[in-house]
């Protein structure tokens, strides 16, 4: 985290030391946010987790969250924000969904290596994905949530994300069905068990970290 970035701010060049400043300082919740926000847009800009994590904690220490007050019941209109504060609240929501992805592949099984390694372990995260609309993704838009990953650059990637693994999910009976209807296939062999295992795993493990992160709701 460098202090003395400069970056833009309301049409003005303001150092990063400015910007936490002011948002320590601000006397309501809406100014803190809104510093906040221009901070994390920096910060997801110039892949800075150090800053990131830092307004994260800032914002947690004023009983505030960066996205969660922004989220609306249905039927209730959201009031009507800037380019600017869209811009910055999706970069916001996509540092978000990078950390969220970066941790899955840090993750690892009881052998020890990795818990999601190989390719058709995206089905786990497509599938959470559509099940609680993160970022729109629908089913079969195999192509929009190829991109979506591509665009938050994770740290690491443990395996290749590919259009035709992708879409086999719906050649199997279990993971092309919601999270809630997967069943363990019991009587078949002993691999095909312990890949469910896994794979639900990895699933539970994503929407836990969503749903703590207020991305999605708990139902």
């Amino acid at each position: 985290m460098n202090l003395n970035d400069v970056f833009i701010v309301r049409s003005h060049r303001v150092p990063l030391k400015l910007v936490l400043g002011l948002m320590e300082d601000a006397d309501s919740p809406e100014e803190t946010k809104s510093w906040a926000l221009s901070a994390l847009f920096h910060a997801s800009y110039t892949h800075d987790d150090s800053l990131r994590d830092y307004l994260y904690d800032a914002l947690d220490r004023k009983g505030l969250h960066p996205y969660s007050e922004d989220r609306l019941e249905e039927g209730v209109q959201q009031e009507e924000k800037s380019p600017e504060e869209l811009q910055a609240a999706q970069a916001v929501f996509q540092s978000q969904l990078k950390t969220i992805l970066d941790d899955l592949m840090q993750l690892k099984a009881e052998d020890g290596k990795p818990l999601f390694g190989q390719k058709n372990h995206w089905w786990a995260v497509y599938r959470i994905f559509v099940d609680r609309n993160i970022a729109k993704i629908r089913e079969n838009h195999y192509q929009a949530f190829i991109h979506l990953i591509n665009t938050l650059n994770l740290n690491q990637l443990n395996a290749e994300l590919d259009l035709s693994t992708l879409s086999n999910i719906t050649q199997d009976p279990i993971f092309r069905l919601p999270f809630k209807k997967w069943v363990k296939p019991w009587g078949e062999s002993t691999r095909r068990q312990n890949a469910y295992d896994r794979m639900h795993q990895i699933a539970e493990e994503l929407l836990t970290s969503l749903i703590k992160a207020n991305l999605c709701k708990s139902h």
